[in-house]
């Protein structure tokens, strides 16, 4: 049941997205994380998500490969884990870096569903789902 609740949330998340709705795609890519989270290319970005128990920190980088300032940026996690669902603000921390916490565990199946808007971007949305 947890699985199908995910999968329905999933999908109401994915038509909702205004960048996904305008023919933008986000792809997987596990081989370039640089600190152990997962990379989804987004639009114009590469994001890494990094999560542990309670913690969420997403890194910025351009299609160059170098790190993007996201102080201007704005970002919320959706995170759905053990049957609960828990939305975290993401707040700039660092140059390239955006961070969070919460009550939600890091734990395998936990999907998360990041939507990031950038400076003169249209809203991007990167889903993860942990192995």
């Amino acid at each position: 049941m947890k699985t199908f609740a995910a999968l329905i949330l999933g999908t109401a998340v994915a038509f909702a997205s205004p960048a996904l709705a305008e023919g933008e795609h986000s792809h997987s890519h596990s081989h370039d994380a640089k600190r152990g989270g997962k990379v989804v290319e987004s639009g114009h970005h590469h994001v890494e998500v990094v999560t542990k128990d309670g913690a969420i920190e997403i890194y910025v980088e351009g299609e160059d490969g170098k790190p993007e300032d996201v102080n201007e940026a704005k970002a919320k996690a959706t995170i759905l884990s053990e049957g609960k669902k828990e939305d975290v603000i993401l707040s700039p921390d660092s140059a390239n870096a955006l961070k969070g916490t919460g009550a939600f565990k890091a734990v395998k199946g936990t999907t998360i569903v990041v939507t990031l808007t950038m400076p003169g971007h249209k809203p991007e949305q990167i889903r993860v789902v942990l192995d």
